[in-house]
């Protein structure tokens, strides 16, 4: 891919992420209570699970361009800032997996789901406090060394 494209699907995932990060305390509020989950809170439940993929998807979509233009320069850079984007990484895929386990829980029906629920709100609020913690990796990352 041309470098032109990159940047701006680097762009695109950056933003997506960031509004992951305030996408996934919407449903992290509505169950926190464990209460059942109405209409508005399960659409609210799957966009945010939607949007959090895509955002993930994005990432996979430029990594190998990533490491093969912008890797090797990075940690010559800033090895800590390397070094970040490595933990980066993988601090994505674990917001991506509490996301998505937190979705069917999170739609448990009547009061014997009420624990289950609660469960999907602390999953989802993991999920909010990693996606921050990742967009401040991927800003210091990204001022280091971008596309």
């Amino acid at each position: 891919m041309s470098t032109a494209i990159l940047r701006l699907l680097e762009s695109v995932h950056g933003h997506l992420g960031a509004l992951a990060a305030v996408a996934l305390l919407h449903p992290a509020i509505l169950l926190w209570r464990g209460r059942p989950a109405g209409r508005g809170a399960r659409w609210s439940i799957g966009l945010t699970a939607l949007l959090t993929a895509v955002a993930f998807g994005g990432g996979i979509l430029i990594y190998a361009d990533y490491r093969r233009v912008v890797k090797r320069a990075l940690f010559r850079e800033d090895m800590t800032a390397g070094f970040l984007f490595e933990t980066k990484e993988h601090l994505a895929l674990v917001a991506l997996c509490l996301c998505l386990g937190a979705v069917l829980p999170a739609l448990a029906k009547g009061p014997e789901g009420e624990g289950q629920r609660r469960l999907a709100a602390r999953m989802f609020a993991g999920a909010a406090a990693l996606a921050w913690l990742l967009g401040a990796l991927g800003v210091w990352v990204h001022s280091t060394r971008g596309f």
